[in-house]
């Protein structure tokens, strides 16, 4: 074969190999979350970071991944969707650490009462050795990788039809609590009763009777206009609560190398702008609450302490129990943890 005639070859083999690069279809990633899918203020801190994520992906990507996102529970309620993540029909996931605890209980210790003393304490924790390990264990008991612990409109507080102070005023009520076993406790500590209803029939439950409040962030609550049937907000600070961002391990281990990374790095800037949007969310969502008919309580320090000081170990014994003989070691660890990180603020 002369020189010319292997140029030639050369150069044909080139532009097949580009032409098929070129026509080769992107990866769809679908993403599907509970959260609007426009970015607001207030709004919530998850909806900017998967938009700020899949504007990365696709970009760094050159387009060779491609981002679908599902917002507003499109693809049906939050444990529906994981479900849906482990069996691959969704690539991935935004969902939040109360309805995480039913797949692995060890997620519980991150919202023991008043463990973390501010946000920043909550992000340092998620951010080391104990936010690593969490995500190793829910990827052993799931296939699902937790890529990032983001902010889930950060503390969790009390709702009612009427005021509530401390937990005296709670006794005989009926509260709507998650599928966390140790919010239950909690809640049952303060003399109230329980029951679970899904976050998607939560309005017209509270409508209907079937409770007389609820715990969740402030922002969730606004969101949903909850406010309408629980307009009394008592600013308890009780638990925080975090939105991780999954990817099915199949899917993820599926990816070259290149994409694989991509991925990790847009989870990292999910992770920084989901928080600064939530916490900056926080500082406006009250006034905007109040201008829809909330009415604020802030408890003393006594009531706090009533609150901690009942509710607190109830929820530690039972998570204890949930996640049993490492259950005492992973509580210790993670209110050692908060308590270094808030010593080093």
């Amino acid at each position: 074969m002369t020189r010319l005639t292997m140029s030639i070859a050369a150069l044909g083999l080139a532009i097949a190999t580009f032409a098929a690069t070129a026509m080769a279809e992107p990866i769809t990633i679908r993403l599907g979350h509970s959260s609007e899918g426009e970015v607001q203020l207030p709004g919530a801190g998850r909806t900017a970071g998967v938009l700020a994520f899949a504007d990365f992906v696709e970009v760094a990507s050159g387009g060779e991944l491609v981002v679908e996102q599902f917002p507003n529970g499109q693809l049906g309620n939050a444990r529906t969707m994981i479900e849906s993540a482990q069996t691959g029909v969704l690539e991935m996931v935004g969902a939040y650490t109360s309805i995480m605890v039913p797949f692995a209980p060890e997620i519980a210790v991150t919202q023991i009462p008043y463990v973390f003393r501010d946000n920043l304490t909550a992000w340092k924790v998620m951010d080391g050795p104990v936010g690593d390990d969490l995500a190793d264990v829910f990827l052993e008991r799931t296939g699902l990788r937790v890529l990032g612990w983001a902010d889930g409109a950060g503390y969790r507080h009390i709702y009612s039809e009427r005021p509530i102070t401390s937990p005296e005023d709670m006794q005989g009520m009926t509260m709507r609590v998650p599928e966390n076993p140790g919010l239950l406790a909690m809640f049952r500590a303060w003399g109230a009763n329980t029951v679970t209803i899904t976050w998607a029939e939560l309005y017209t439950g509270l409508q209907a009777g079937m409770a007389e409040g609820h715990d969740t962030e402030l922002y969730s609550m606004y969101s949903q206009k909850l406010y309408e049937v629980n307009p009394y907000v008592t600013m308890s600070r009780h638990s925080f609560n975090l939105h991780p961002l999954m990817i099915n391990e199949e899917f993820f281990q599926s990816l070259s190398e290149d994409h694989q990374t991509i991925i990790l790095q847009g989870a990292d800037l999910y992770e920084r702008v989901a928080n600064s949007h939530s916490f900056v969310s926080g500082l406006v969502v009250q006034s905007a609450m109040e201008e829809a008919g909330a009415t604020f309580y802030y408890p003393t320090d006594e009531e706090i302490a009533q609150f901690r000081d009942l509710g607190q170990q109830p929820y530690i014994d039972i998570t204890v129990r949930k996640i049993g003989d490492t259950g005492q070691d992973w509580v210790d660890r993670v209110m050692q943890a908060a308590a270094d990180a808030a010593a080093a603020e």
